[in-house]
């Protein structure tokens, strides 16, 4: 369960710092398109959207990771407490 967690805070971490990364990569590309250097814009535009698109997957694998765990968590504590409903 521990591990489970673990690995599920590692995802929201990372998901994060992608879509922060990928802010930033497009705030530049749009000084350099501006500054008139589109070779440069053109490249950190590309950046920004694989870093984006990394960002909506683990968005995406998170979103789901949630729903697993809410409609697993009572199978898990039950495996590790036994709970009796009266």
């Amino acid at each position: 369960m521990a591990l489970i967690l673990h690995a599920a805070t590692a995802l929201c971490c990372m998901n994060w710092i992608f879509g922060i990364a990928g802010i930033t990569f497009a705030v530049r590309a749009a000084h350099a398109r501006d500054r008139g250097r589109p070779d440069q814009a053109e490249v950190l535009t590309r950046y920004s959207w694989y870093c984006l698109g990394a960002a909506g997957v683990m968005f995406f694998v998170m979103l789901v990771l949630t729903f697993v765990m809410f409609t697993q968590a009572g199978g898990w504590i039950q495996q590790i407490v036994p709970v009796v409903n009266f």
